[in-house]
């Protein structure tokens, strides 16, 4: 009895071990894990910083590690903190240190407030071939301090690499499409600006966009830039006359809807915190919600650029393994055009068929679990009911 009980023991252990398994992390825009794994991977990354102190890549993913496990809700503020403490006492004048210590400072899991510092002495000691946060890092970074000649440059080779999703590129591509000539584009999160920076400095495309990414108005640099771009005078933050961020977001984002008014497009992933207060002026014209102080046929220009303007085949197939977050583009689509099936199915049988194919095929090419591929379905079958 006592033999079969060490051998259950060993067994356990042994289980522990392959579940502990150090795992390269990904940004959860490339591939969601859930806290518990991040957690164990956490602890994974830990023990071969023990194994070799000197070891860059095992203390960059014991950081991104405990970074991402404050995204489930839990605070990962001390954990992070431990973490840098360790990593400074082991390799403090490297990249990995730098690249990390300033993501610390930006997330506030520092008690320092000025990270700059950290970022210029990371970019002068860029490594020859980056990786997807290397990149993703520093080309925001650049933007956000309104530094255009080197965002520039970082962009291109960031689209040159290979790296980025290619079903979220052919997202923002075709937001790019359905918008006139000489626009603005204004939305957050890394899915809805960064991809649109890659096309326009990596393909040399929509140049003529102008890209506001909303969160970084609250960095004075990146709002003297877009100032002088806009031509519009902005109010101050630094001067202490607003109580409240959110109304000074308000205000800048009301100065340029005031001054290019139909001129202005906002992401469809908008928080509708920041949206609300112009919803009644805001018209879907397929994926982006065009500003009008005057009602028109909006589902006219949905249609133009469903059937002219964007590329939608590439929902039919892909041909390597996608992010998470290119997948759950791919299935919006079924949420943002599904209003056309119904015209089609009574003035166009063809073209109903054509979009039919292509909102199930982004559904069912997803990794979603069966009931949440239901329901966008569900979706798709009551607008011909």
């Amino acid at each position: 009895m006592k033999k079969a009980l060490l051998i259950v023991a060993l067994a356990v252990q042994s289980f522990g071990v392959v579940a502990q398994k150090a795992v390269r992390i990904e940004s959860p825009i490339v591939s969601e894990k859930d806290f518990v794994w991040y957690t164990e991977q956490k602890e994974a990354w830990k023990a071969e910083t023990l194994k070799d102190p000197t070891n860059e890549t095992a203390w960059l993913n014991y950081y991104h590690a405990a970074h991402y496990m404050g995204w489930w809700g839990t605070s990962s503020d001390s954990v992070v903190r431990q973490v840098m403490s360790e990593m400074k006492q082991a390799i403090p004048d490297s990249y990995t240190y730098n690249y990390c210590a300033y993501r610390a400072v930006a997330s506030g899991h520092a008690d320092e407030t000025d990270g700059d510092k950290y970022a210029e002495s990371a970019l002068a000691k860029l490594p020859d071939e980056m990786q997807f946060f290397d990149y993703d890092q520093w080309v925001c970074y650049l933007a956000m301090k309104g530094d255009e000649a080197r965002m520039s440059q970082m962009a291109k080779r960031y689209f040159d690499s290979g790296i980025y999703s290619e079903n979220v590129l052919r997202y923002s591509y075709n937001e790019l499409q359905g918008m006139d000539a000489g626009t603005i584009y204004m939305g957050n999160g890394d899915s809805a600006i960064i991809p649109k920076w890659l096309i326009q400095e990596g393909m040399g495309l929509h140049r003529d966009k102008t890209i506001v990414c909303i969160p970084f108005l609250a960095v004075k640099e990146y709002r003297e830039r877009l100032s002088k771009k806009l031509g519009i005078e902005f109010p101050t933050l630094e001067d202490g006359g607003y109580t409240s961020y959110d109304a000074f977001e308000h205000d800048i984002l009301q100065a340029i809807i005031d001054k290019y008014g139909s001129h202005v497009y906002f992401s469809t992933t908008t928080p509708p915190s920041i949206t609300d207060q112009w919803k009644n002026n805001l018209y879907n014209e397929g994926l982006l919600l065009k500003y009008s102080d005057k009602p028109y046929d909006n589902i006219a220009v949905k249609r133009r650029n469903v059937e002219e303007r964007y590329i939608l085949e590439y929902l039919l197939v892909s041909f390597r393994p996608e992010w998470t977050t290119g997948q759950r583009l791919s299935a919006n689509y079924a949420v943002l055009l599904a209003d056309l099936l119904p015209y089609y199915a009574r003035h166009d049988h063809e073209r109903y068929d054509w979009l039919m194919r292509l909102l199930v095929a982004a559904i069912e090419n997803a990794k979603m679990d069966e009931g949440q591929k239901q329901q966008y379905m569900n979706l798709l079958i009551a607008t011909t009911n």
